[in-house]
């Protein structure tokens, strides 16, 4: 009986230990060599421009403007 236990947990001990260095392999390759750059984007891409708003280029609808007359009915 007692090699039995035995034979058991040594089973158990090798396919945990088998299975943390699978999860490990696997975490290892998924990570990255390097880091990644930074996004850049530039005043002409869409970007905006430092002062703020949109970059040359960019058609921006006017915003309308309401009647006043229409606002209260306009009799």
């Amino acid at each position: 009986m007692r090699l039995i236990n035995s034979l058991a947990l040594l089973t158990i001990g090798y396919l945990a230990l088998t299975r943390v260095n699978k999860v490990h392999a696997a975490r290892f390759a998924a990570r990255p060599s390097a880091k990644p750059e930074e996004v850049q984007t530039w005043e002409g891409e869409g970007g905006g421009l430092p002062g703020g708003g949109p970059g040359p280029g960019v058609k921006v609808a006017p915003a309308a403007v309401p009647d006043p007359d229409l606002a209260h009915g306009g009799a």
